[in-house]
Protein backbone atom coordinates (compact mmCIF):
# COMPACT_ATOMS: atom_id res chain seq x y z
CA UNK A 1 0.00 0.00 0.00
CA UNK A 2 1.19 3.13 -0.95
CA UNK A 3 1.29 6.57 1.09
CA UNK A 4 1.60 10.24 0.43
CA UNK A 5 0.16 12.14 -2.13
CA UNK A 6 -0.53 10.85 -5.70
CA UNK A 7 2.28 12.09 -8.25
CA UNK A 8 1.55 15.06 -9.86
CA UNK A 9 2.97 13.70 -13.80
CA UNK A 10 1.28 10.07 -14.04
CA UNK A 11 2.54 8.50 -17.25
CA UNK A 12 -0.44 9.24 -19.19
CA UNK A 13 0.37 12.68 -18.41
CA UNK A 14 3.96 12.60 -18.92
CA UNK A 15 3.39 11.06 -22.44
CA UNK A 16 0.60 14.59 -23.28
CA UNK A 17 3.34 16.62 -22.00
CA UNK A 18 5.97 14.98 -24.69
CA UNK A 19 3.48 15.22 -27.45
CA UNK A 20 2.84 18.98 -26.62
CA UNK A 21 6.47 19.91 -26.59
CA UNK A 22 7.52 17.99 -30.03
CA UNK A 23 4.25 20.05 -31.01
CA UNK A 24 6.01 23.14 -30.42
CA UNK A 25 3.91 24.58 -27.74
CA UNK A 26 5.00 27.33 -25.05
CA UNK A 27 5.72 26.00 -21.27
CA UNK A 28 2.25 28.36 -20.87
CA UNK A 29 0.19 26.86 -23.27
CA UNK A 30 1.36 22.98 -22.12
CA UNK A 31 0.32 24.28 -18.64
CA UNK A 32 -3.21 24.67 -18.72
CA UNK A 33 -3.58 21.99 -21.53
CA UNK A 34 -2.49 19.52 -18.34
CA UNK A 35 -4.05 21.66 -15.79
CA UNK A 36 -0.20 21.94 -14.02
CA UNK A 37 1.85 25.19 -13.44
CA UNK A 38 4.20 26.15 -15.78
CA UNK A 39 7.08 25.98 -13.64
CA UNK A 40 6.30 22.17 -13.61
CA UNK A 41 6.01 22.01 -17.01
CA UNK A 42 9.67 24.06 -17.92
CA UNK A 43 11.17 21.95 -15.24
CA UNK A 44 9.83 18.80 -16.98
CA UNK A 45 11.01 20.31 -20.39
CA UNK A 46 14.72 19.53 -19.11
CA UNK A 47 14.41 15.93 -18.99
CA UNK A 48 16.18 16.66 -15.27
CA UNK A 49 13.39 15.22 -13.65
CA UNK A 50 11.22 13.52 -15.88
CA UNK A 51 13.24 12.09 -17.98
CA UNK A 52 10.49 9.89 -19.76
CA UNK A 53 9.12 13.43 -21.20
CA UNK A 54 12.51 14.21 -23.22
CA UNK A 55 12.88 10.76 -24.20
CA UNK A 56 9.09 10.60 -25.43
CA UNK A 57 9.13 13.90 -26.87
CA UNK A 58 12.42 12.50 -28.95
CA UNK A 59 10.41 9.48 -29.94
CA UNK A 60 7.55 11.81 -31.37
CA UNK A 61 10.22 13.30 -33.61
CA UNK A 62 12.01 9.82 -34.82
CA UNK A 63 9.49 9.26 -38.18
CA UNK A 64 10.13 12.91 -39.46
CA UNK A 65 13.59 12.81 -38.96
CA UNK A 66 13.58 8.77 -40.82
CA UNK A 67 11.22 11.01 -43.95
CA UNK A 68 13.85 13.64 -43.88
CA UNK A 69 16.44 11.42 -44.74
CA UNK A 70 15.20 8.74 -46.38
CA UNK A 71 12.94 10.77 -48.83
CA UNK A 72 12.44 14.64 -49.44
CA UNK A 73 9.37 15.35 -47.68
CA UNK A 74 8.38 19.21 -47.93
CA UNK A 75 6.29 19.09 -44.78
CA UNK A 76 8.60 17.64 -42.96
CA UNK A 77 11.46 19.36 -43.86
CA UNK A 78 9.56 22.68 -42.89
CA UNK A 79 9.04 21.43 -39.20
CA UNK A 80 12.23 20.44 -38.84
CA UNK A 81 13.76 23.18 -40.14
CA UNK A 82 11.63 25.59 -37.62
CA UNK A 83 12.04 23.77 -34.90
CA UNK A 84 15.70 22.88 -35.00
CA UNK A 85 16.86 25.91 -37.19
CA UNK A 86 20.65 25.58 -35.99
CA UNK A 87 20.54 21.85 -37.40
CA UNK A 88 18.07 22.11 -40.71
CA UNK A 89 18.26 25.66 -41.76
CA UNK A 90 20.06 27.15 -44.72
CA UNK A 91 23.07 28.91 -43.11
CA UNK A 92 22.36 31.99 -45.04
CA UNK A 93 19.23 32.45 -43.22
CA UNK A 94 19.88 31.07 -39.54
CA UNK A 95 18.48 32.38 -36.71
CA UNK A 96 18.45 30.74 -33.45
CA UNK A 97 16.21 31.48 -30.68
CA UNK A 98 17.26 29.86 -27.56
CA UNK A 99 14.60 30.22 -24.60
CA UNK A 100 16.59 29.74 -21.42
CA UNK A 101 13.01 29.20 -19.35
CA UNK A 102 14.62 29.72 -16.10
CA UNK A 103 16.09 33.55 -16.53
CA UNK A 104 16.14 34.83 -20.29
CA UNK A 105 15.72 34.99 -24.08
CA UNK A 106 18.78 34.67 -26.00
CA UNK A 107 19.03 35.94 -29.86
CA UNK A 108 21.56 34.88 -31.94
CA UNK A 109 22.22 36.11 -36.04
CA UNK A 110 24.49 34.09 -38.18
CA UNK A 111 25.76 35.84 -40.68
CA UNK A 112 28.41 34.60 -43.68
CA UNK A 113 31.93 35.58 -44.18
CA UNK A 114 30.83 37.78 -47.30
CA UNK A 115 28.19 39.52 -45.40
CA UNK A 116 30.06 40.29 -42.70
CA UNK A 117 32.63 42.06 -45.06
CA UNK A 118 29.67 44.00 -46.73
CA UNK A 119 28.74 45.17 -43.63
CA UNK A 120 32.45 46.03 -42.85
CA UNK A 121 33.32 48.19 -45.86
CA UNK A 122 29.72 50.45 -45.36
CA UNK A 123 30.89 50.99 -41.98
CA UNK A 124 34.31 51.94 -42.16
CA UNK A 125 33.09 55.17 -43.70
CA UNK A 126 31.12 56.18 -41.16
CA UNK A 127 33.32 54.76 -38.69
CA UNK A 128 36.35 57.65 -39.98
CA UNK A 129 33.32 60.50 -40.00
CA UNK A 130 33.50 59.73 -36.22
CA UNK A 131 36.80 59.84 -35.47
CA UNK A 132 37.15 63.37 -37.34
CA UNK A 133 33.89 64.43 -35.75
CA UNK A 134 36.19 63.88 -32.37
CA UNK A 135 39.73 65.24 -33.54
CA UNK A 136 37.72 68.49 -34.64
CA UNK A 137 35.58 68.43 -31.29
CA UNK A 138 37.28 70.72 -28.63
CA UNK A 139 35.53 71.58 -25.49
CA UNK A 140 36.07 75.10 -24.16
CA UNK A 141 35.89 73.71 -20.25
CA UNK A 142 35.41 70.21 -19.53
CA UNK A 143 32.02 70.16 -16.68
CA UNK A 144 29.51 67.60 -16.05
CA UNK A 145 27.81 68.21 -19.30
CA UNK A 146 25.47 70.75 -18.23
CA UNK A 147 27.24 74.11 -18.70
CA UNK A 148 28.92 73.79 -15.05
Amino acid sequence: MKFGRPPLLTQAKQDRIAELIFLAYTDKQIAMLVDLDFRTIARARTGEKYPRIAKKSLEYEEPFRRAMYSEFCGGTAWMLERRYPTQFAKPEVQLTFQQNHFTQNNLSIHITRAEMKEIEKEAAPVRESVKKMFANYKPAQLGNGNGQ
